[in-house]
């Protein structure tokens, strides 16, 4: 697993290059949601097509990812901590588990405004983007715009950043992104936007860390 720091606290969110048998494991559990058939769209802000619950096979995604990245990120966050400890009355026996995991299909023209999640730390993974940034930036809506203000099928943060001003951090994305996993505080908003032409789903994966009585 391939991590990169991005320079915490100037952006809150680690970057992550996922193994080839992590992947090929979550596409096998979207293969037994498809079987499920979940449907937990209407609990979530997207406006997208389909979100199915993922069930996490013997903890494998936790223990083998989740876990090795919250101690990551408590020891190179630049206060040192875990982000909600400050602000959290916790007993000895509470732990932190994926409460929630999901895969979302979003189609052409849908998006997800922003928005964040409960719980302490959440993800996102792209397994498959049917298009590339640098071709959707070129379709006829986009002339005569500037390009930084060019955002189709971009997944976007949005923060406040060390000079107290609100500031934006854009993924361009095409297929070279797919099995990247970005792991961030679960408060920090982030949006995905709309993308055109191709009839193919954009594919990812989401899921929230939560602390539980143990």
């Amino acid at each position: 697993m391939e991590v990169t720091k991005i320079s915490p606290p100037v952006t809150p969110f680690l970057q992550i290059k996922l193994d080839q048998e992590v992947i090929d494991y979550l596409w096998r559990i979207i293969d037994i949601a498809k079987t499920k058939n979940i449907n937990i769209k209407n609990t979530l802000v997207g406006n997208i097509s389909q979100s199915l619950l993922l069930d996490d096979q013997d903890n494998f995604f936790y223990k083998s990812i989740c876990s090795p990245l919250v101690d990551f990120y408590r020891q190179n966050n630049y206060k040192g901590v875990d982000p909600v400890t400050q602000n959290s009355l916790l007993r000895l026996e509470t732990k932190l588990i994926l409460n929630s995991f999901w895969v979302n299909y979003q189609f052409k023209n849908e998006f997800n405004p922003y928005h964040d999640h409960t719980g302490v730390y959440s993800f996102a993974i792209w397994l498959k983007i049917p298009y590339a940034w640098e071709e959707q930036k070129n379709l006829p809506q986009f002339n005569d715009i500037n390009e930084i203000q060019i955002k189709p099928g971009n997944f976007e943060f949005e923060y406040i950043d060390t000079n107290g001003d609100i500031t934006n951090y854009a993924y361009q994305l095409s297929s070279k992104n797919e099995g990247t996993m970005l792991f961030f505080p679960a408060r920090l908003r982030h949006c995905v936007y709309p993308f055109y032409e191709t009839e193919e789903p954009r594919i990812s994966i989401s899921g929230n860390l939560s602390y539980v009585p143990s």
